[in-house]
């Protein structure tokens, strides 16, 4: 019997330019998360591996952690694309407003104190 492979295979993605992006990068964290899991068990950090194998189920363990580290590594992943979204570059002219706000690298003004008009709240007993 001869596999018969007819082109390489693609992955529908969605039309909408947001929703591709989020799937995009949904995967890439998925994939990332993946990778940290499979170190986690290489490195047998906290003797992580040890204690799983010897679990009378080592398989709840390892899909409990899967798990947690999906959620956590793609949606990290997820929210930085979104929250790069306004970047054209290195200018910092982009998204976010980070240019406009930005303090003067040197402050050469005088500080002076400014006074405050507070009314004295009659209700409170501050002897106490």
């Amino acid at each position: 019997m001869a596999l018969s492979m007819k082109g390489p295979v693609r992955l529908k993605l969605p039309r909408d330019p947001l929703f591709r992006l989020l799937a995009v990068n949904g995967l890439a964290g998925t994939a990332i998360a993946g990778l940290v899991l499979g170190g986690i068990f290489l490195g047998n950090i906290g003797n992580l591996r040890v204690l799983v194998m010897s679990a009378e189920d080592p398989v709840l363990p390892v899909i409990m952690l899967a798990f947690g580290l999906f959620i956590t590594l793609g949606s990290v992943v997820m929210g930085s694309a979104i929250m790069l979204l306004g970047e054209t570059g290195r200018s910092g002219k982009g998204g976010g407003g980070a240019a406009r706000h930005r303090l003067p690298i040197s402050f050469t003004g005088q500080m002076k104190p400014v006074p405050v008009p507070a009314r004295a709240n009659r209700g409170h007993d501050l002897r106490r």
